[in-house]
């Protein structure tokens, strides 16, 4: 389960970075911005519903081929 949390916090912290880019450039277009409002700063700002894994379907002998 901790590759699937350390996948989540770089997913966060990627999230995170583009919001703070996006709030740093609407600064300079002359239009309402949202920089300095408080923005999400981290994983304690993300509440975690569930875990979804995705894995491939094991063959099975006589199993019809997707």
């Amino acid at each position: 389960m901790r590759v699937y949390s350390d996948l989540l916090t770089a997913a966060i912290r990627s999230i995170v970075q583009l919001k703070e880019e996006k709030e740093l450039d609407s600064l300079f277009t002359g239009q309402k911005t949202t920089a300095l409002t408080g923005p999400a700063t981290g994983i304690d700002d993300f509440e975690l519903i569930a875990f979804l894994v995705v894995e491939p379907v094991a063959e099975h002998p006589g199993a019809p081929t997707v």
